[in-house]
């Protein structure tokens, strides 16, 4: 009987068919079903059923898949859309998905998940306050990763631009919802983090539903976040719950364009508060010298009126000397003949003294004049109020350089983005009658008026003819 069949199979070669018919006709397949039976022995697989109302379908993950992130959705009873491929199990007859990826399905699902995982990363520290960094107040250049298409980019870089005219934001196209959207936003963070030369990067999208926007709180994305070596800000927009990844980031904002105000600062504002910074520091070192200058002035006073005072005292102390003398002489003139001359012997010796103490005193209040002249101390005051000057001056300059480069390079960017910069190379801004910009062919009509304007002077025209493009 054998020879009658083309075939004789073996129960091993009847698998192998199978797993290769299978794999033809489903490829990849996403399946919506509810989680039991889920075991985790020591080898690091886990095994699960997948089931429905009226079946059920026997699921793996493999050890070498679980690094994706996984374990948080691994509960029973938790819905799930699992995603990999069908194949068969030979040593039992039995097929089986091969899953390298799950997400919770419905809005109880999204959020047991959405806290298992958070509680799991709160525990690793991903979310605490002191580990986040804050952002550069002048950022040079920006990683902007958002879906190439969307609003989320126009209104990011339109709200920057308008703030900061020299903004320099480098965009990097990711998919921020569906299969492989973390994992390709999460590669994208690394590899800005590798290139260098950006100062911050940016991850934001539009609103959306909790499904849309669950790729924000996949484990490995959260994780690129926080692993990041340049400062993220996160910006999911519209929803009412903080991703994992907002919580995470270094700042977040609730859309992309309350990031791009967060981003950066208003240039005008910031010159403004430089210029006033400088005169308040100018009027600080105003009140300091004068200040300075009181005290000089102060002192010199006070030299003068010691040194008066002592002069005063000392011609005090020679008037009083000199009515004693007198007194003494009086006195002697009414005494005894016989004592005239021994008094006036004494008196001779006793004025000799005097004349010469009083000499001498006279030669020390001079010294000591000249030692507490007004003009000397004024002079010295002078030279320290020079080396303070000199000194305050210098203090000025090396605070103020800081702010005057980045007024000059603030400046020199808003030039280069000025539109006549852009007209003096050869572009042109079309107007219609009401100074509206001329922005599409479909805006005019033939015979409709027209105004160029040119990088020096203007033209006026008639549109003769349109195309659309």
């Amino acid at each position: 009987m054998a020879e009658l069949f083309q075939d004789i199979l073996t129960p091993t070669s009847v698998a192998d068919r199978l797993k290769i018919l299978m794999g033809k006709e489903f490829g990849r397949v996403a399946v919506a079903a509810e989680l039991a039976s889920v075991t985790a022995p020591p080898s690091g697989h886990v095994y699960f059923t997948l089931k429905d109302q009226a079946s059920t379908l026997n699921a793996v993950v493999w050890k070498s898949s679980r690094r994706g992130g996984m374990e948080h959705l691994l509960e029973n009873g938790l819905e799930v859309l699992a995603w990999g491929k069908l194949t068969c199990y030979g040593p039992r007859s039995q097929y089986q998905l091969i899953c390298d990826r799950l997400e919770p399905r419905g809005e109880g699902a999204l959020r047991r998940a959405y806290e298992l995982l958070k509680k799991r990363l709160e525990a690793l520290g991903l979310f605490r306050e002191e580990r986040k960094r804050p952002l550069p107040r002048f950022p040079g250049k920006v990683a902007l990763l958002t879906a190439r298409q969307g609003a989320a980019a126009e209104d990011f870089a339109g709200t920057a631009l308008k703030r900061y005219p020299g903004a320099a934001i480098s965009l990097f196209p990711v998919r921020v919802q569906g299969e492989g959207a973390a994992a390709e936003m999460a590669a994208a963070i690394a590899a800005v983090n590798s290139w260098g030369g950006f100062d911050l990067i940016v991850l934001t999208r539009g609103g959306g539903s909790a499904e849309d926007l669950w790729a924000f709180n996949e484990e490995p994305l959260v994780l690129a976040v926080a692993g990041s070596r340049l400062p993220v800000m996160c910006a999911v927009g519209h929803s009412k719950d903080l991703s994992l990844c907002e919580l995470a980031a270094d700042a977040r904002a609730i859309t992309p364009t309350a990031a791009a105000e967060a981003v950066f600062p208003d240039a005008l504002a910031a010159a403004s508060e430089a210029m006033d910074m400088a005169s308040r520091m100018r009027r600080a070192l105003e009140a300091r010298l004068a200040g300075l200058r009181a005290e000089l002035e102060a002192r010199g006073r006070g030299g003068a009126l010691a040194f008066e005072r002592r002069l005063v005292s000392a011609r005090r102390e020679l008037a009083r000397l000199g009515d004693t003398l007198a007194g003494a002489m009086r006195l002697e003139a009414r005494g005894a003949s016989e004592r005239i001359a021994r008094l006036a012997s004494a008196l001779g010796g006793a004025m000799t003294f005097a004349v010469m103490g009083a000499r001498s005193e006279a030669e020390r209040l001079s010294g000591l004049l000249r030692l507490l002249s007004p003009a000397r101390r004024i002079a010295v005051g002078r030279e320290e109020l020079d080396a303070r000057r000199a000194s305050l001056a210098a203090a000025k300059d090396r605070i103020l350089v800081p702010f005057r480069t980045e007024l000059d390079r603030a400046s020199e960017r808003l030039g280069l983005l000025s539109p006549l910069a852009v007209l003096s190379r050869g572009y042109s801004i079309a107007t219609d009658a009401g100074g509206r910009i001329i922005k599409r062919s479909a805006d005019v009509e033939p015979g409709d008026p027209f105004r160029l304007l040119l990088g020096e002077g203007a033209v006026a025209a008639t549109v003769t003819s349109r195309e659309e493009s």
